[in-house]
C-alpha cells in the first residue's frame, strides 16, 4: 500500500512539473517580441531517489538564455550607432550655416561685397555706387554675426541636450540599482527582472558606452566609459555635467573616478561636436576659432586698406569695420559695420607715385578672392578660408552620415545574433510544448490508473474487515 501511495504522489509531482515547464513555454511566447527579454530554459531533472535529501520532488529547475557576449556586442554597437546618428544630425545644423553655392550666408556677403567695390571702381565719385558699397560691407558683418548667433544657438541646444542625456542615465541607472536590489530578494532568476534589466542596460548604452560585470549574487555593476562609476550591486552614483569645464572634466560621477577623454553614445557624440566641430570655429582652449579668425583678418585688412588710401577730396581714409579686440574668440560675434560712417568718406583713392582714383575700389574688390600673401588669413585667401572652413564641417557630415548607416546595419546585426543566442524560438517552443503536453497526459493517466488502484485496494482491505 505505502509503494502505490508513493507511485502516486511522483505522478503527481511529475503532473506539477509539466505544468510548471507548459507555464514557462508559454511565457516565453508571449515575450517573444519584449525587449530585452531573454527565453527561460526549462531544465526537467530525473526524480531523485538517492535519498540524499534533495528529495524526489524537485526535479526542474530554470534557467535563463542570456548571453553575456551577445548583451555586450549590442550594447557596443548601440553606443556607436548612436554616437554616429547623433552627430549626423548635429553636424546637419552646422552645416547649414555654410552655404557654399553663394546664395546666402557668408560667402555671398563676400561675392557681394567684391562686386559693389568692382562696381565702384569705375566711377569712385559717384555717391549710390559708394552707397551701395557701404551697404555690402554692412552685410558681411551681418553675415558674420548670424553664423555666429546660429553656432551659438547650436552649441546652447546641445549644452541643454548634455544635461538632458545626462539625467537620463541617472534615471536608468538609479533603475538598475532598484533591479539589483530585486535580484538580491530572488530565490531564482525572475524572467521580468531580467528582461527590464537588459532592456535598461540596452537604453543605457545608446547614451553612452557602459562596461558591465555581472557580480557572483546576479547583480550587475556598470562602468560610464569604462571609468565612472554608475552601478556597483545595490548603489547607484549620479553624473553631472558641465560643458563649459575643460574636456575630460565635462562629465563627473558622484563616487569619484576618472573621466575618460572621449565617451561614446549620445553623450560622446553631443561632447565631441561642442568640444571639436564648435570649438574649432567658435575657438576653445586659447584658440579664437576659425571663424573667427575670418571674421578678424578680413576686417582688419578692409580697414587696413581703407586708412591707406584718401577720399576724392584728399581726406585720409577711416576704418569702417569693428570687433572685439579684447577677445579673440567674440570677434565674429561682434563685427559691426561703423554707423557713423557716410558714403563719401570711403577712401577708394591711392595715393603717392601711380596714385589712381580708384586704387583702393580695386584692391578691395579682390580682397575676398585674393591669393596674394598679404591678404591671406591661415594661408587661405578670404573665400578660400570660408571654403575650407565649410569642406571641413561637410566632411564631418559626410563622414557621421556614412558611419551612421553602417553602425545602424552593425547594431542590426548584432541584435539579431543575440536574438538568435538569446531570444524566444518559436518553432523550439511549439516543440516544447509538444513534448510537455504529451508528458502531462502521460502522467495523467497514470495518476488515474493509480487513483483507482488505490481506491480499488482500500476498497478491498475494507471488504477483507466485514468478511473477518
Amino acid at each position: 500500500m505505502g509503494s502505490l501511495f508513493s507511485s502516486l504522489q511522483t505522478a503527481s509531482t511529475a503532473l506539477n512539473v509539466f505544468s510548471r515547464a507548459l507555464g514557462t513555454d508559454q511565457t516565453n511566447i508571449s515575450n517573444a517580441s519584449t525587449a530585452g527579454y531573454a527565453a527561460q530554459q526549462v531544465n526537467v531533472r530525473a526524480i531523485d531517489l538517492s535519498g540524499d535529501g534533495a528529495g524526489a520532488a524537485d526535479f526542474i529547475s530554470l534557467s535563463s538564455n542570456s548571453n553575456a557576449i551577445a548583451d555586450s556586442g549590442v550594447q557596443a554597437a548601440s553606443s556607436q550607432a548612436a554616437a554616429s546618428g547623433t552627430s549626423a544630425q548635429q553636424l546637419t545644423a552646422i552645416n547649414s550655416l555654410f552655404d557654399i553655392t553663394g546664395s546666402s550666408g557668408i560667402l555671398a556677403a563676400l561675392q557681394q561685397f567684391s562686386s559693389a567695390f568692382s562696381t565702384l571702381s569705375v566711377t569712385p565719385n559717384d555717391a549710390t555706387l559708394q552707397a551701395n558699397a557701404l551697404s555690402a560691407a554692412g552685410t558681411v558683418a551681418s553675415a558674420f554675426r548670424s553664423v555666429a548667433a546660429g553656432l551659438d544657438n547650436q552649441q546652447a541646444e546641445i549644452d541643454s541636450n548634455i544635461a538632458t542625456t545626462t539625467s537620463q542615465i541617472n534615471g536608468l541607472a538609479q533603475s538598475i540599482q532598484q533591479l539589483n536590489v530585486k535580484v538580491l530578494g530572488e530565490s531564482s532568476v525572475d524572467p521580468a527582472t531580467d528582461a527590464s534589466l537588459r532592456s535598461d542596460l540596452d537604453q543605457l548604452s545608446s547614451l553612452v558606452d557602459i562596461g558591465v560585470a555581472k557580480n557572483a549574487n546576479g547583480t550587475v555593476s556598470v562602468l560610464a566609459g569604462g571609468q565612472l562609476p554608475l552601478v556597483e550591486g545595490d548603489q547607484a552614483f549620479t553624473l553631472s555635467a558641465n560643458p563649459n569645464a575643460a574636456p575630460g572634466s565635462q562629465i563627473l560621477s558622484s563616487a569619484g573616478g576618472d573621466s575618460p577623454a572621449t565617451f561614446s553614445g549620445q553623450l560622446g557624440a553631443l561632447l565631441e561636436t561642442r568640444n571639436n566641430t564648435l570649438g574649432g570655429l567658435l575657438g576653445v582652449n586659447g584658440s579664437p576659432g576659425t571663424l573667427n579668425s575670418l571674421a578678424a583678418g578680413f576686417a582688419t585688412q578692409v580697414n587696413t586698406i581703407l586708412t591707406s588710401g584718401v577720399t576724392s577730396n584728399g581726406t585720409t581714409g577711416v576704418p569702417i569695420f569693428s570687433f572685439d579686440n579684447t577677445n579673440p574668440a567674440n570677434a565674429a560675434r561682434s563685427l559691426t559695420l561703423n554707423a557713423a560712417i557716410a558714403p563719401g568718406q570711403l577712401a577708394v583713392a591711392t595715393t603717392g607715385t601711380g596714385a589712381e582714383s580708384n586704387g583702393v575700389a580695386n584692391q578691395l574688390a579682390a580682397l575676398a578672392a585674393s591669393t596674394a600673401p598679404a591678404n591671406q588669413i591661415d594661408g587661405f585667401s578670404p573665400e578660400g578660408l570660408f571654403g575650407s572652413i565649410a569642406a571641413s564641417v561637410g566632411q564631418r557630415l559626410s563622414d557621421a552620415r556614412t558611419a551612421a548607416t553602417n553602425d545602424q546595419t552593425t547594431l542590426t546585426t548584432a541584435q539579431t545574433n543575440r536574438q538568435q543566442e538569446s531570444g524566444v524560438s518559436l518553432d523550439r517552443e511549439a516543440t516544447n510544448i509538444t513534448t510537455y503536453q504529451r508528458a502531462y497526459q502521460a502522467n495523467a493517466q497514470v495518476v488515474q490508473i493509480l487513483s483507482q488502484l488505490t481506491s480499488d485496494t482500500i476498497n478491498i482491505i475494507g471488504g477483507s474487515g466485514a468478511a473477518l
